[in-house]
């Protein structure tokens, strides 16, 4: 049988269809997946004479004897071994009868296991045992992750299998020469030897310097070259736009004094920059919540609408996208332009409607949810195309809206601020344009932790605000108790506040497991003042914009990253008032915990945030987003491997794309479709890594 990098592990000799199932559970389905499988330590291999106590070792010798001695803790079943550099005793509690017949005499074992004195003599003390030791003595044997069933000798078997069935396709090189020269790279093959059979801890580090790098570069090259291939064609609207004119007269009409801050301006210049050009737009833009996206993204869709085309804007829930409709539609009508709410909750028959007019191009915008990408939807002349929140949407259902238009231009927005490692890491196909100011007139949110013997006093300030005519939230964690988790749960708080602390105020409860069509009757009547807090879990997090809610109030507040919490304060900074957000938190928590609250407390900046919840959280959760998720474990692990401080990984990661993008530029110069044959080793290799959905974003 002749094995490739995606032949399943059950044909490597050992494993087998049920051993594979065991490797199926730690993500290993293929032979390339144990590969990429890290060993998390490594135990050293040492002959008798060579060891130490207190050290962790791992030792083949050969059977000379077993008994059976009493001891204080009962009997121990005793195992005296060789190597031919001396004895051992090896000494295991509770032992079963069964089990010590696979210590025949004069077999050679495996044991790994610590050092330690008994009765002034080194002994090896219930070690684990390898009945099948490897073959040859390595210095250093892997450590891996495992799974109930799964040993580390079944995974040492199955990795040496691959490594030595696979010899020849991982000799292939798949980096250019000049890179692994400029690089000094240790050749392929030996970098897998080596990260799971090293002859010394530093040829570890070397392998995952070349493999880390390997994945970050096919990575960057994956989102350059679709980069490239999407800017190939596009629609060149015209310079000017009447219809942007006539929308900013209106807003200052109805707002007098009103300007766009200068971020804005040169946001918009950027984007209509990109829509006057031939090539199509692959734009993202950031800002921080209520920095003004969705004037932006408004301008945007009139220049297209003018040119002649129709525009769609999608969100991830259904309350966010009634929430832009309901901002965008007066707007639109005083322009005399035809608008439309698309979301899964619209009846039927206004639903038939709806799809015949946007498929007649009478409706010239749709605002709506993932109801936008059904195969019912076709649009007439779909050219301009806006996500909200896009982190919150797949690689295909990006594709499936892009597949409405002929290469329409593309606006994703996020008003989570992103670091610049995870731009570069995960967003590299898009331009970045970034809205780092804040409409004149808006007040910093006041934040103030509270302990958990201070919740009386938040409540306190809570109900003095609602006695002022403010509106607020108040968020838990979790929907209901768990009796795993000490947490307050929403359901049985509301219950609580209602009778206790918020009791004679109206209060609704909101989460996402209500029906759509109870959320949006709760939503409906907080935003028109019939309530006057909202009990909720994060499923406020974005798309709620009520001018009138100044205060949030959260519990449990340690159990949210930095990141998350600046998204929750963001929704009473939404109007000129002060706002005002209270961080409660449980009796005992971390001292992390207590870093992220009081850094809370000081910062408002968004983008400043991002970097210190990438600090905090580290390279796992950072890097381990859904968009690549795979690869980013490896990298994590890669990562970790050489690097034990995180703030060293994020530089590493940093210097090395900085590297990586140089190099691919450099080739993309010479050969942007990589269609060369010095390059067909690019483009095969990224044929081979991603899913045509993930290789090309694009609808032909």
């Amino acid at each position: 049988m002749r094995y490739t990098l995606d032949t399943s592990v059950q044909y490597l000799k050992g494993v087998g269809p049920k051993i594979a199932e065991l490797f199926g559970k730690l993500g290993v389905k293929n032979i390339e997946d144990l590969l990429y499988l890290v060993p998390r330590d490594y135990v050293p291999t040492r002959s008798i004479k060579d060891i130490k106590v207190g050290e962790r070792v791992y030792i083949i010798a050969r059977v000379l004897s077993t008994s059976v001695e009493p001891s204080s803790k009962g009997d121990m079943f005793v195992v005296k071994v060789t190597d031919g550099t001396g004895n051992l005793d090896i000494r295991f509690f509770k032992y079963s009868p069964r089990a010590r017949h696979r210590f025949r005499w004069n077999k050679w074992v495996g044991f790994e296991g610590e050092i330690k004195l008994w009765m002034n003599k080194p002994e090896m003390m219930h070690p684990s045992v390898d009945f099948n030791p490897p073959d040859f003595p390595y210095p250093y044997l892997p450590i891996y992750p495992l799974t109930l069933g799964l040993t580390q000798s079944m995974v040492r078997r199955a990795t040496l299998a691959a490594l030595r069935e696979l010899e020849e396709e991982l000799s292939e090189e798949i980096l250019p020469e000049e890179i692994v020269k400029k690089e000094n790279f240790l050749p392929r093959h030996k970098a897998f030897w080596y990260l799971h059979y090293p002859p010394d801890m530093e040829y570890v580090r070397e392998a995952s310097r070349r493999l880390s790098f390997e994945e970050l570069f096919y990575l960057q090259l994956l989102l350059l070259y679709r980069k490239q291939t999407y800017r190939r064609k596009g629609i060149a609207f015209p310079k000017g736009s009447r219809f942007s004119r006539q929308f900013l007269e209106l807003l200052q009409a109805e707002n007098p004094g009103f300007k766009l801050t200068k971020a804005q301006v040169r946001v918009l210049w950027e984007i209509f920059r990109d829509m006057e050009s031939p090539y199509a737009m692959n734009r993202l833009l950031q800002g921080d919540v209520g920095s003004g996206k969705t004037i932006v993204a408004t301008f945007a869709i009139l220049k297209a609408i003018e040119a002649g085309y129709q525009a769609a804007f999608m969100a991830p829930t259904e309350i966010l996208a009634e929430q832009h409709y309901i901002s965008l539609k007066p707007w639109f009508e005083k322009l005399n332009i035809p608008i439309a709410l698309l979301i899964g909750s619209v009846r039927p028959k206004d639903k038939k409607r709806i799809h015949e007019e946007i498929a007649e191009g009478k409706i010239k915008c749709v605002v709506g949810t993932h109801a936008l990408i059904e195969e019912k939807v076709k649009f007439k002349k779909l050219g301009f195309v806006v996500i909200d929140e896009q982190h919150r949407f797949g690689v295909m259902q990006r594709v499936r809206l892009r597949s409405k238009g002929r290469r329409p231009d593309f606006l994703v927005m996020t008003a989570t601020p992103i670091p610049r490692t995870l731009t570069l890491t995960i967003y590299g196909d898009l331009d970045v344009s970034i809205i780092d100011e804040m409409p004149p007139g808006r007040k910093p949110i006041i934040t103030k932790w509270y302990k958990a013997h201070e919740r009386e006093a938040a409540y306190q300030f809570l109900r003095a605000q609602l006695d002022k005519g403010a509106q607020a939230y108040v968020v838990f964690p979790l929907v209901e108790e768990s009796e795993k988790v000490e947490l307050r749960a929403a359901t049985s708080m509301f219950e609580e506040l209602q009778k206790g602390m918020l009791a004679g105020y109206s209060l609704g409860l909101i989460h996402g497991r209500l029906p759509g069509a109870e959320k949006e009757r709760i939503m409906h009547a907080f935003r028109d003042g019939k309530l006057q807090a909202l009990v909720a879990t994060t499923v406020i997090e974005v798309g709620i914009d009520v001018p009138n809610a100044t205060v949030i109030l959260i519990e449990h507040a340690e159990r949210f990253g930095l990141a998350q919490l600046h998204q929750l304060r963001g929704r009473v900074c939404r109007s000129t008032k002060q706002a005002y957000c209270l961080l409660i938190s449980s009796p005992h928590i971390s001292e992390e915990a207590k870093e992220r609250l009081s850094w809370l407390e000081k910062e408002t900046d968004g983008f400043k945030i991002a970097e210190k919840d990438l600090e905090l959280r580290g390279p796992g959760e950072i890097l381990g987003v859904k968009q690549h998720g795979k690869m980013n474990t490896r990298l994590v692990s890669l990562l970790t491997r050489q690097f034990k401080d995180e703030r060293l990984i994020f530089k590493a990661i940093n210097d090395t794309l900085d590297r990586i993008r140089m190099y691919i530029s450099n080739i993309m110069k010479e050969d942007p479709l990589l269609t060369s044959p010095q390059h067909y080793i690019l483009q095969r290799t990224l044929a081979q890594r991603y899913t045509p959905s993930e290789f090309l974003l694009d609808s032909g």
